[in-house]
């Protein structure tokens, strides 16, 4: 008689939970009607801590060892006009280990390895550029050593230069690219 009575006691058990949890989410229910709120709990749905734009002096006084790494250069900061004064905010730039997609040249490239620009001897120079989310050149740094000369016509010519943008999945971002390119005073074919 025993063996009879158990799924039915189990049967009558899990009727119960139901029925009791049933009636819970229909008093939370009617409870948040009558407030006119959420099922959220009330409270901060987000803690933000702000933290000071700028560095301790004894920080600013201590030589990095990353800023004297040739790869490590210091990315564009831009001015932000705020309450008292203007602030810098440094921009993030991704490395091309970071992004899905690599920027490519669009314009003013030959090849994508190829600058024209007259008046200059022909090399090949390493530089680091940073290019926006838009594709625009924000920041050119050589790293292969050049007169003044030649350096102020390469910076005035790769201004001119314009980018399909790094990108991560499928938005577009802001990269710092490491690129080789080819310096030419006119297109040979």
């Amino acid at each position: 008689m025993q063996s009879r009575l158990r799924p039915w006691l189990a049967l009558a058990v899990s009727a119960l939970v139901h029925v009791g949890l049933a009636l819970f989410l229909l008093g939370q229910a009617s409870r948040v009607a009558s407030n006119g709120g959420s099922a959220a709990a009330p409270g901060p749905a987000m803690m933000v801590r702000l933290v000071s734009a700028t560095r301790p002096a004894a920080l600013d006084s201590a030589p990095l060892a990353a800023a004297a790494a040739p790869a490590a250069a210091v990315p564009p900061r831009t001015e932000v006009a705020g309450g008292g004064g203007a602030e810098t905010v440094e921009k993030h730039y991704f490395g091309a280990s970071a992004m899905t997609q690599q920027p490519e040249a669009a314009e003013g490239l030959v090849a994508g390895k190829l600058l024209v620009v007259p008046g200059i001897t022909p090399q090949t120079v390493a530089l680091q550029v940073w290019i926006s989310d838009e594709g625009t050149v924000e920041r050119v740094a050589l790293d292969s050593p050049m007169s003044k000369e030649e350096e102020q016509m390469l910076l005035a010519a790769f201004a001119s230069v314009r980018f399909q943008p790094g990108r991560i999945g499928r938005i577009a971002v802001r990269g710092r690219l490491a690129m080789q390119i080819m310096l030419d005073d006119t297109l040979r074919m």
